[in-house]
């Protein structure tokens, strides 16, 4: 078999796979943008008050939720490398514990790495029973590209709910509470970092599949049509 055949023999499967991949990534676009929208008529949904059990993980994702309750300042811990408007500082996680006797972890919000300290920001550590208004959401999941917690320094990288609970010494919790307002309200920490859109560039790369695609198919065809003027040019000679 010649050259020319062998690349054929290899470009129809290579087509098939870069179209199954141009249609995976057509797949994970829709469902990102189902998703999306999902996430947003939820989030600007009205606030609710948050029951005492969260029976339907998928209807409270992402929900407004209000509660009240005074939070455990001495128990605050910080989930590093966040940053807001281009600046790099923490979030301030705190347990609240609510007036029907409840402890819930809140993200209180962001602030700058001057601000990490709680001296440095005595003005939003605020005290008595106030009520808080958030979006439920239920941490994260590990995964290998994660650093590790180190939570004898209290240097969280990412929201592990059980491992924040027993370090915290309270009951496990499985939701969080990213803080949308306070009252009284509070410059620092600043509320509203949940971040309801996730990236959605499936259309760009499913794009650069179905292009490479047909560049594959062109380059064959190219290369048939040679090879078919060259054999009729011995043909003749």
């Amino acid at each position: 078999m010649s050259t020319r055949n062998w690349l054929i023999f290899f470009a129809i499967p290579g087509v098939i796979i870069l179209l199954a991949l141009g249609s995976w990534q057509t797949y994970r676009l829709f469902w990102k943008i189902e998703l999306n929208n999902f996430r947003y008529e939820q989030a600007n949904s009205q606030p609710v008050k948050l029951p005492s059990v969260l029976e339907n993980k998928d209807r409270w994702n992402f929900r407004p939720v209000y509660i009240e309750g005074q939070f455990q300042h001495d128990k605050e811990i910080y989930l590093a490398a966040r940053s807001f408007q281009s600046q790099v500082g923490y979030q301030i996680i705190t347990p609240l514990k609510t007036i029907d006797g409840r402890v819930l972890l809140v993200n209180r919000g962001w602030v700058p790495d001057k601000k990490k300290s709680p001296s440095a920001r005595l003005e939003g550590q605020i005290s008595g029973i106030i009520k808080v208004t958030g979006l439920v959401t239920f941490g994260q999941t590990d995964s290998y590209i994660k650093p590790n917690n180190q939570p004898e320094e209290n240097m969280w990288f990412w929201i592990d709910l059980p491992e924040i609970s027993s370090t915290l010494d309270i009951p496990k919790q499985n939701f969080i509470l990213d803080v949308k307002s306070t009252n009284p309200s509070s410059d620092i920490p600043i509320g509203n970092q949940t971040r309801i859109q996730m990236r959605n560039e499936h259309l760009q790369y499913a794009i650069v599949w179905y292009l490479l695609a047909l560049t594959l198919v062109i380059i064959t065809y190219v290369i048939k049509r040679r090879s078919r003027v060259e054999a009729r040019e011995k043909e003749m000679n």
